[in-house]
């Protein structure tokens, strides 16, 4: 059976005019070699077959006759009101991104970002430099996480199969294997770059956890609630899902039934919980907050034993309680996804889409679902658990050291996963660097603002703008010239 595959690859302005040999990695963790042709112009698709793999390569490059990147963009920044310094060091890494590198200099990669995007330039270049500005991000991050690797004390087997993660990650992909993103997720954290570069990361990381969360609910509700109910149980799983809109009690105590006593990944089950803990417990009760941090906590703590046998792995078979009627199983896994399942699971995925879907992934840019809030918050929740009570086996495994990579602040920890911005949530920068357990749990909760912050609802973001610049953006919609100047700032702080 031949598989089918697609990916993204944004190829050198040399490359992409000369033809040449251009480094892919799969989602398996292999890297092969692809002789790319001559004068490929931006949105080719190249077809080629490796081990019963059919592998179709979208490319993306600055290189076309006919739109001159390279003219459009030295124009914008000569007509942008900004010192002549700062242009030569946006042009410095406009030299880099179009011979696909990476630049470190996030300053002035910002600028040009805000530049490009505000300026009255045709679409295509638009969306083309904005493609070129994340794959620096990625390529910065990739390499660092190959370096880290290199150090650990993993296995070459071990290695490739988070290498593959990453990948999986970046294409906005289904992720089976939760554990190993957790495992993933924590490489990320422990490596020497920016905070604004591995919160790239953890976007996508984010959508992942969700669109594979829903991906197992959705499909247990269609394969084990009659048809002429299928409706009523998925309408109210959506509005715990989007933390919106009033549920039938009964409906959700069936649901929880449902879910909780299935064989679906234990990561998935927590993050139902906490969602639905979220919106209707936390939301509704008279604790104070900290009873209601440590109470998320301890279902956590939980829901996590209680599933401890089903953590991370593709279900063989889903034993559903007596009082929902169901008794047979399904052994359905989530590569296999298809009909109502798979498009009633649909989110907006961070990133345009998975690319699998026919989306860009993380090179995308940032967008956050509308929907899937509430499930948003509770990934998020998910991510720093995971993270904090990571064993220290693994940690050492991962070539984390003793207090190396463990954020010392709630307020780092944040910065990590998932974009302060997004949701709005403030942190105070409680230090848990000396706690443990459920300690540093609430602490961290804390500082995020409490359950009800974290699922109280998504912001719509627009795509093509890096996280720092959206920052910005978002509270100067109206003054561009003001934004401008910020970022222009940045450059000499």
């Amino acid at each position: 059976m031949t598989l089918e595959q697609t990916y993204h690859v944004f190829l050198s302005q040399d490359v992409a005019k000369h033809g040449g040999l251009q480094s892919i990695t799969l989602k398996s963790g292999n890297t092969i070699k692809v002789r790319i042709p001559s004068n490929c112009f931006n949105g080719s698709d190249l077809s080629i077959k490796k081990n019963n793999i059919e592998i179709k390569l979208v490319t993306h490059s600055l290189f076309d006759t006919e739109l001159e990147f390279d003219r459009v963009i030295n124009e914008v920044l000569h007509r942008t009101e900004i010192k002549n310094q700062s242009q030569e060091r946006c042009m410095k890494v406009y030299n880099l991104l179009k011979q696909e590198k990476y630049s470190e200099d996030i300053a002035a990669l910002n600028l040009l970002d805000f530049v490009i995007v505000s300026a009255k330039v045709s679409p295509v270049v638009a969306e083309t430099y904005s493609i070129a500005s994340k794959n620096s991000r990625l390529l910065w991050l990739e390499n660092s996480v190959k370096e880290k690797l290199h150090d650990s004390l993993l296995s070459q087997k071990e290695q490739k199969e988070l290498i593959g993660i990453y990948q999986q990650v970046k294409a906005g992909d289904w992720i089976e294997d939760l554990n190993g993103l957790a495992k993933s997720d924590s490489l990320v954290q422990s490596v020497s770059i920016p905070e604004e570069i591995k919160q790239f990361y953890f976007q996508g990381s984010a959508a992942c956890k969700v669109a594979t969360t829903n991906w197992y609910i959705i499909n247990l509700i269609e394969t084990f609630i009659p048809p002429n109910e299928n409706d009523v149980f998925i309408s109210n799983y959506e509005k715990l899902r989007d933390g919106k809109g009033k549920l039938n009690q009964l409906i959700v105590n069936q649901l929880d039934r449902l879910i909780l006593s299935s064989d679906i990944p234990e990561q998935c089950k927590v993050m139902y919980k906490l969602m639905r803990d979220g919106v209707v417990s936390a939301s509704q009760s008279n604790q104070s907050k900290e009873e209601t941090l440590n109470q998320v906590y301890e279902t956590y703590k939980v829901v996590k034993k209680a599933s401890k046998r089903a953590a991370g792995i593709v279900p063989n078979t889903t034993h559903i309680a007596s009082a929902i009627g169901a008794k047979a199983g399904t052994g359905v896994a989530i590569s296999g996804l298809s009909g109502a399942a798979a498009t009633n699971s649909t989110l907006a995925l961070l990133g345009g889409g998975s690319v699998a879907a026919g989306g860009l992934g993380m090179l995308g840019g940032l967008a956050v679902a509308t929907g899937g809030a509430a499930l948003f918050g509770a990934a998020a929740l998910v991510s720093v658990a995971s993270f904090t009570q990571m064993d220290a086996e693994d940690k050492k495994n991962l070539g984390i050291a003793a207090g190396v990579g463990v954020a010392t602040s709630a307020a780092t920890i944040w910065t990590a996963w998932t974009a302060v911005s997004v949701f709005g949530v403030a942190s105070t920068g409680t230090a848990i660097g000396t706690l443990s357990g459920a300690a540093a749990y609430s602490a961290t909760m804390a500082a995020l603002g409490g359950v009800s912050v974290m699922t109280g609802g998504a912001a719509v973001v627009a795509a093509g703008v890096g996280l720092a610049v959206w920052k910005y953006t978002k509270g100067n919609k109206n003054n561009p010239k003001k934004i401008l100047k910020q970022l222009e700032a940045r450059l000499y702080e």
